[in-house]
């Protein structure tokens, strides 16, 4: 019986390491090969797949001719007037500043004093007699123009009508151009006959402005013929009397002691200027901060809608930004200088690769917008 009870191995023959550790040898093996599968999984979902079929990335960038946006508000035939007057008499000062000033001999001295009043009084009949001259002289530019702009528009229309028909049939081909040829004409012949037709319609425009500056320019200066002929002889006749007068002052001045004429020279030569271009400056300059308030406000409203409608497009299009070309160069904008180098380019045009013009989608926009809502 003892020898049935002792183990299969009572030979003398220990058990080996697989009889002892089985379980835990095929654990751990079960293990091993659950962590190798794992590792292999997350491997091949970090390696780069075979990659998908790209298209051709879309434009991030916009691009907008901010002029004709600009023109293609409703306010901005204000703005331009608003900039005419202020060009107009930013002219006007300096005029002003440019008129010589004016030598006063005082006059002879006797024993009565010298009286200043009657020199006060000159020089405000100067002053009075030159600014209503300019006074009078708008008033009748204004009234030339009022009474002959229908005259000058219906020549600008006539210039329109000229190549308003080539245009508009050059426009047609273009949007119609696969329609007229059979389906299987080249896409490089389409592509050259297209742009032949876009060329001639860019020289035809081009063209059409030109003629139409000419024609602003004569007409500009028809004005100006008028009001000098209006207003010559009588700035002619207002400048005699002032020399006149002047003149007369001077031949009585001629007289006084040499001590008293140098010394009261100076001060009437000081009142004279001061007289003359003072009051006319100021209310010039006066006028200047006035119209620069109403054309900073005005541009700025213009801007803000369009940088409204700009954002509109944006959004539709997935652009990350709308720039406006040409983009004005930092370095003129803001000298380190204090002033601009007047060799330096003001304006360059702005170029992309992953960017698209919008500003006829932007000029669309913007002809939404009324003049009351503006």
């Amino acid at each position: 019986m003892e020898e049935q009870d002792k183990p299969e191995n009572a030979g003398g023959k220990q058990p080996g390491l697989w009889q002892k550790k089985r379980r835990e040898i095929i654990l751990g093996v079960a293990v091993a090969l659950a962590l190798v599968f794992l590792g292999a999984w997350g491997l091949r979902a970090l390696m780069p797949g075979k990659p998908a079929a790209t298209q051709t990335a879309a434009a991030t960038v916009g691009l907008v001719d901010m002029q004709k946006a600009m023109e293609a508000h409703p306010d901005y035939e204000k703005l331009k007037d608003l900039r005419a007057q202020y060009q107009r008499l930013s002219l006007s000062l300096k005029d002003t500043a440019a008129l010589p000033p004016v030598t006063v001999q005082p006059p002879q001295t006797d024993s009565k004093p010298f009286d200043d009043s009657v020199w006060q009084k000159n020089a405000q009949a100067v002053i009075g007699g030159r600014t209503e001259l300019e006074r009078e002289a708008k008033a009748v530019e204004k009234a030339y123009r009022e009474a002959h702009q229908e005259e000058y528009e219906s020549r600008r229309k006539a210039i329109d009508e000229d190549y308003r028909l080539a245009i508009f049939n050059l426009n047609l081909k273009i949007d119609n151009q696969k329609a007229m040829h059979h389906p299987w004409t080249k896409q490089e012949a389409l592509d050259q006959e297209k742009a032949e037709w876009e060329q001639e319609r860019a020289n035809l425009q081009q063209e059409r402005g030109m003629r139409q500056a000419e024609l602003e320019r004569q007409w500009n200066k028809q004005v100006a013929a008028y009001v000098q002929s209006v207003m010559g002889p009588k700035l002619a006749e207002w400048k005699q009397k002032a020399k006149d007068s002047m003149a007369e002052r001077q031949s009585g001045a001629m007289a006084k002691q040499s001590e008293v004429q140098a010394r009261n020279t100076e001060a009437m030569q000081q009142q004279m200027d001061v007289s003359l271009n003072l009051q006319q400056r100021e209310a010039i300059k006066q006028q200047l901060s006035e119209l620069q308030q109403q054309i900073e406000a005005l541009d700025t409203h213009i801007r803000n809608d369009i940088a409204g409608k700009a954002a509109k497009i944006a959004i539709l299009h997935h652009f990350t930004l709308i720039l406006a070309t040409p983009a004005e160069n930092l370095e003129y904008a803001l000298p380190l200088g204090g002033t601009p180098d007047p060799d330096m380019q003001r304006f360059y045009p702005v170029i992309g690769t992953d960017t698209e013009d919008v500003t006829d989608e932007l000029v669309t926009e913007i002809g939404t917008i009324s003049s009351e809502e503006s």
